[in-house]
């Protein structure tokens, strides 16, 4: 689950004071619940969901019906609590949601919360998908009231009193954010467990119009809008879509803080594979396997756009750039002409994807298929069906008697310390 920055505002009360030392006269001032409360925001923040979890539970002791201190303790266990070790949990049509959540919805409270976490929380915790739904909308229609976006009239958030221009600005762009989760989270359902259905593609229409509405530059918006083009079998405008995104990311260094996040642009290289554009998926690809050398989809991702490449360019070799020829000068006098080094860092400089042949192709792809296997074999890793494809890919590969690509020294972590890659049989796939 990815985490987010909840309620950050404060409540009221502001940060705990520092008791006075005692002077031995009286008992020691204790933490009430608002101190514990705003303790607890900021241990949230840093992600440090345990400790938080204790100053919640320590607050609702204090206050059984303080609300907050109940929703945020749902939020800190369903992002980081470990169910196994003193969390309170309860079955509910089939499901096992956090009992503090619970306690927010009627006939523990006289009204449903208005705040929308916990319906998106509840939503990401849900196994049947009409429920999930269900939440999900909760949550999104509460932030289109917020916005003022809701059913499309009209823009801009209803103005809260006693919140600075930028403190509104932060928050709007927060609840934007949460919105278009809710909406591309239902998009995905329509589009994955509901696919089948009559109303699938009426409602995702409807759904990513509602998303463009409140967030219409949002990276996860388009890409949710050209899935459902590509689903209409409106290919063009799919890819016109994607490609926008890349050229908007072209360019950008790796940590580059404008680039969208890494799971949006592993999307966009699946999409951009999807078109063909192997050459942009793989540009893409580069700066989240640089930002996450462990991340098995990246590593996976990669060695499929070099499959593909090479099977494409043995398909159409005018695919494949020729590298122009150098003009060779002759050194001035008193310089030392330079050979090796430097004229090949030349020519490297010179060369890239587009240059190279099938079998450079086919080097490079089974180069990060092997190291997707080994990085899926040590994080035993969820995803099935990449360790299945990988397996496959690197079987195929083997049968060409294609042999791995290696790294250069400096970026040679990854190999073996002889610098060489290990053996195909030598990685066990789960």
């Amino acid at each position: 689950m990815a985490k987010s920055k909840l309620h950050a505002r404060k409540s009221a009360g502001g940060k705990a004071q520092n008791p006075k030392p005692s002077t031995g006269a009286g008992p020691s001032s204790a933490p009430d619940a608002a101190s514990l409360i705003d303790k607890a925001h900021t241990l949230l923040a840093q992600s440090n969901f345990e400790l938080a979890i204790k100053f919640l539970a320590r607050a609702i002791q204090l206050e059984p019906a303080n609300l907050e201190a109940r929703e945020l303790l749902g939020v800190a266990e369903l992002e980081g609590g470990d169910p196994d070790v003193g969390r309170e949990r309860r079955v509910l049509t089939g499901l096992i949601t956090p009992q503090h959540l619970l306690h927010l919805f009627p006939p523990h409270t006289a009204e449903p919360p208005s705040s929308p976490s916990p319906y998106l929380y509840l939503a990401q915790s849900a196994s049947d998908p009409q429920e999930a739904l269900g939440y999900y909308s909760t949550g999104a229609s509460i932030i289109e009231r917020k916005l003022g976006v809701d059913q499309g009239k009209g823009k801009g958030r209803v103005p809260e009193p006693g919140l600075a221009e930028t403190e509104t600005e932060d928050v709007e762009a927060e609840e934007r954010a949460m919105a278009v989760r809710c909406l591309v989270a239902m998009i995905e359902i329509w589009m994955s467990d509901l696919c089948m259905e009559d109303a699938a593609e009426a409602n995702c229409e409807a759904l990513v119009t509602r998303a463009l509405g409140v967030a219409p530059e949002d990276v996860e918006v388009r890409l949710a809008l050209a899935s459902i083009r590509m689903s209409q079998s409106r290919a063009d405008e799919a890819r016109d879509v994607v490609l926008g995104l890349f050229n908007e990311m072209e360019g950008k260094e790796p940590f580059d803080p404008t680039l969208p996040s890494l799971p949006a642009r592993l999307n966009l290289a699946r999409q951009l594979l999807e078109h063909s554009l192997h050459l942009e998926a793989l540009d893409t690809i580069t700066t989240a396997r640089e930002e996450d050398e462990l991340n098995v989809e990246a590593a996976y991702l990669e060695g499929w756009a070099w499959f593909l490449r090479a099977e494409a360019v043995l398909e159409n070799p005018s695919f494949q750039v020729a590298v122009p020829p150098k003009t060779e000068s002759r050194p001035a006098r008193g310089e030392v002409e330079m050979e090796g080094d430097e004229n090949q860092a030349e020519e490297d400089e010179d060369s890239g994807p587009e240059n190279m042949s099938p079998d450079e192709c086919f080097a490079e792809s089974m180069r990060a298929l092997v190291e997707t296997a080994k990085l899926y074999s040590e994080q035993e890793y969820p995803d099935e069906g990449i360790g299945a494809h990988t397996a496959e890919l690197l079987e195929g590969l083997e049968k060409r008697g294609v042999k791995p690509a290696i790294l250069d020294e400096a970026e040679g972590e990854t190999e073996g310390e002889d610098g060489g890659w290990e053996d195909v049989e030598d990685v066990e796939m789960a």
